[in-house]
């Protein structure tokens, strides 16, 4: 491994995005591969560089730990690792030289492969007691977005949405601020709808959540 200079990222997210890369290293273990984790640390701000990369990681997004210091040299190695990687997808650009640190930040590449990240890996909270209204979301999204139609479709079911019929998805608790975040990455805020309704007579949605919602009554 050779020696180099602590590197120390800059960093501005907007506030959901940021958000969302907390809850995502907090909540869901599987995020955690090395890769994600760098663009955790970097997204969030840290350091990179032996024994001082760890803390910085872990105030944001805690759970990384090392109990012996060769586990550290390991997980050391796979942060140095896959910066590289992210330098050689011209993910990160150099931004100067400061008080003895290397600053870099993300380009629109690698925004982009953040922002992508945290699409993958968004899930939906559900609240201890159901607020007995449903989340209608309605979309008419011309041909020329197609992918981002099918991508929307995709997440949608993947979230945990019942299609009522081809552009109509349901959902029983809050889900305002992820649809929106969904709205701004695909670009198709002017065609993308949420409603909140009291009541819903439709018996096949009524089942598919039935036990969901039991549970939370």
């Amino acid at each position: 491994m050779p020696k180099h200079k602590p590197i120390k990222f800059e960093t501005s997210l907007e506030p959901n995005l940021r958000k969302y890369i907390v809850r995502i290293f907090k909540e869901n273990p599987k995020a955690k591969t090395a890769l994600h984790a760098t663009l955790g640390l970097i997204a969030l701000g840290g350091i990179l560089t032996f024994g001082a990369a760890f803390p910085a990681l872990l105030s944001e997004i805690g759970k990384i730990r090392s109990r012996q210091r060769r586990e550290s040299y390991k997980n050391y190695q796979q942060f140095w690792q896959s910066f590289n990687y992210l330098k050689k997808k011209r993910a990160l650009e150099f931004v100067k030289e400061e008080n003895g640190y290397l600053i870099y930040k993300f380009n629109k590449n690698g925004k982009e492969k953040l922002r992508k990240f945290v699409i993958d890996e968004l899930k939906l909270e559900t609240p201890q007691k159901w607020d007995n209204r449903w989340r209608l979301v309605i979309f008419d999204i011309p041909e020329t977005c197609k992918k981002f139609r099918e991508a929307l479709r995709r997440k949608l079911k993947d979230l945990g949405f019942y299609q009522c019929q081809k552009s109509i998805w349901i959902y029983p608790f809050d889900c305002t601020e992820e649809i929106e975040f969904l709205k701004d990455f695909f670009n198709i805020k002017p065609f993308v709808k949420l409603f909140i309704v009291n009541e819903i007579d439709d018996g096949k949605v009524l089942y598919h959540f039935k036990d969901f919602i039991k549970k939370r009554i």
